[in-house]
Formats: structure tokens, sequence, C-alpha cells
């Protein structure tokens, strides 16, 4: 299971951070130097997949695989609707400090992005995780 998590970790590094970089470079995201999201996303992206790799463990029974499908779908769908709120205007940019409107116009922007990057864990989860659970 290390071993598929350092790839799933690694897969969704690179894909996260080239997605995220490409955002910022058409202005969807803030710069990369002017704030500390592409950090967080990175980070973001090694906690999910560790947080996966956790609870995929516990999953060892023939005919796990199926369920962890069916769970880790249903996660995805559900996680979405954080992002989709961020963008809406209904959750704060920060949540250290949610009076913060530095970067109310790339709401929309990090809100789609976020979903994305969601996706993206998701899929690398997916790859090398959700392949080390019985059938």
């Amino acid at each position: 299971m290390r071993v598929a998590f350092a790839k799933s970790a690694g897969l969704a590094l690179v894909l996260n951070g080239v997605i995220w970089i490409a955002a910022s470079v058409i202005g969807l995201v803030p710069a990369l130097g002017e704030s500390t999201f592409f950090g967080g996303v990175l980070f973001a992206s090694v906690g999910a997949t560790a947080a996966a790799a956790i609870v995929a463990s516990r999953f060892t029974a023939a005919g796990a695989r199926k369920r962890w499908a069916g769970i880790s779908l249903a996660i995805l769908l559900v996680s979405f609707a954080s992002p989709l709120a961020l963008g809406a205007g209904n959750l704060p940019i920060s949540p250290f400090n949610p009076t913060d409107t530095t970067y109310n116009d790339f709401r929309g922007g990090i809100g789609i992005a976020y979903a994305i990057l969601h996706f993206t864990s998701y899929i690398a989860v997916q790859r090398f995780i959700g392949k080390q659970i019985p059938e």
C-alpha cells in the first residue's frame, strides 16, 4: 500500500500542480507567487491520497474493491459541494480569515479549479490505491 500511496500522491501532485499553474497563467486563479493557494493545493493532493490509503487499507475482504468503488465515488460526488459553494459565494475563500475579500474576483475560478482537483485526486487514488484492494 505504501508504494501505491507514493505513486498516487506523485500523480496527484503532478496533475494538480500542472492544472493550478495553467489556471494561474490564464488568470482563473491567483498567480503562483501572489498567494499560498498553490502550496495548499499540493498539500491537499498528498493529504487526500494519504487519507484514501489509510481508509483503503481497511478494505481487505474478498469483493471489497466493488464496495470501495461505490464508496469512493459517493465521497467524490459529495466533495463537489465545497468547491461549488465556494464558487457561488456561500463559503469564505479563506477559512482562517473569513472576512478577507482579497481574492473575491477569483472566487468562481478557484471553485472550478478545486472541483477539477478533487476529480484528478480521485483518478490518482483509483489508479494506484484502488487497485490494491482485493476483488
